[in-house]
């Protein structure tokens, strides 16, 4: 493949074959091995950890649900999590304790960082609120959530607000729950006028009101607004039913998948139902990088889709029409050790409307984090994955995060 030298300072160095027209582009952020390296994990002992875990930020071309890599840029640190911006055409990710801005310097999608600040933590997540002019960051190790602008040139400015969370422990659940730990946060879309945390520790959902004037949350630790799961639930990410009114939690502790009512004029957020998002016979794990890690709604809402690393799965549900509640369809194996996070994507021939990013036709892409590769299922008229999947190996890459697809023309460069 031809290449193009792009340059860089000191190890950061940029690389990539040029990119035709008409291709998808996705970006994943890298992290360290995760399962294999967690002695009370299910992955344990089954295979070596990898001896190259590099900090990076790869690029993959996606051509009819084909992925291949394009290019690797040396970001010096893991990566947590990101997003592209709605206006700007930057990339956003959070890593080493920084929320870091990339501008796209060529016409093959490259990126390199322009701009970094102080998150105030270790994030673990962060949004893009609706405009792009804030980036709201969830800490997991502080036990802190922060606010941060978005100037007018792509650059991120320090801090507005943060928040900090104490609970009082329950000493049986002090394995993994001695403190807060905000594993996601997420702006209502409707609006963007709330914004829900996932805190892991402290088994609740905090339902802030944000205030996009100021950069400011507001919300008392005894609000109404916010949602206490039981005891050892761990909820860990959610997200939004296209119709508004509800919300679905999965929980990296208990095993479960949580539907919830949501009113999106007054902030409140209230417990429905819960199942299982393991098969019977597949017991909850607490340790770490273990349980259930990522959920998707389909943008036609008829499906849910969750990562289940106890058991190295997807599982599918159908959505019911009137109540929200899950029906388990599907359990699938991504071929593949501790599957973290995947992306959908889908075209409009399929009948449905894709959501912002959704734009390939109809696959799931999800990293294998301690396999190094990236698991992709056809997605068929039910919303189920055509199985086994296709795979992709990325040495030396560790995915922790992927970005869904975004056509390659698209993409705005700085030159």
């Amino acid at each position: 493949k031809k290449l193009m030298e792009l340059g860089g300072t000191g190890s950061h160095t940029y690389w990539c074959p040029l990119v035709p027209m008409g291709k998808f582009l996705m970006y994943v952020g890298s992290s360290a091995a995760a399962q294999t390296k967690v002695s009370d994990s299910p992955a344990f002992g089954t295979m070596a950890p990898p001896t190259v875990e590099r900090k990076s930020i790869m690029l993959l071309t996606n051509e009819g649900g084909k992925l291949a890599i394009a290019g690797e840029v040396d970001t010096g640190t893991h990566i947590g999590w990101i997003q592209h911006h709605p206006t700007n055409g930057h990339l956003y990710a959070v890593g080493g304790g920084r929320v870091r801005a990339y501008r796209v310097v060529g016409p093959s999608g490259l990126v390199e960082e322009f701009s970094s600040a102080d998150a105030l933590g270790n994030p673990a997540h962060f949004e893009l609120s609706l405009d792009g002019a804030w980036a709201l960051v969830a800490n997991y190790s502080a036990s802190t959530i922060a606010v941060l602008p978005i100037l007018a040139d792509g650059s991120i400015g320090d801090a507005t607000d943060s928040k900090f969370h104490c609970i009082k422990p329950i000493p049986s659940l002090s394995d993994r729950q001695e403190c807060s730990h905000p594993h996601q946060i997420r702006l209502a879309p409707r609006h963007g006028r709330f914004a829900l945390v996932c805190d892991l520790g402290a088994d609740r959902v905090w339902v802030y009101v944000f205030d996009a004037s100021r950069g400011a949350l507001a919300g008392a630790a005894n609000s109404v607004r916010h949602l206490a799961f039981p005891e050892g639930s761990g909820p860990r990410h959610l997200d939004f039913h296209p119709n508004g009114r509800w919300v679905f939690v999965l929980c990296e502790l208990s095993g479960e998948v949580a539907t919830c009512s949501w009113d999106a004029d007054e902030g409140i957020l209230l417990h429905s139902s819960s199942v299982p998002a393991l098969p019977q016979g597949v017991n909850p794990c607490r340790a770490h990088h273990s349980g259930n890690a990522h959920i998707l709604v389909s943008p036609s809402g008829r499906n849910v889709y969750a990562s289940t690393r106890t058991d190295g799965a997807i599982a599918v549900f159908s959505v019911d029409e009137v109540s929200g509640a899950l029906t388990r369809l599907q359990h699938i194996d991504t071929c593949g050790v501790c599957p973290r996070n995947f992306v959908l994507g889908y075209s409009s021939s399929d009948g449905w409307v894709p959501s912002p990013g959704h734009v390939a036709a109809g696959h799931l892409h999800v990293g294998n984090q301690d396999s190094q590769s990236i698991a992709t299922f056809a997605i068929d008229g039910a919303g189920q994955l055509i199985g086994p999947p296709s795979i992709l190996s990325i040495p030396g890459v560790c995915p922790n995060v992927l970005t869904a697809p975004t056509p390659a023309q698209a993409m705005p460069v700085a030159l």
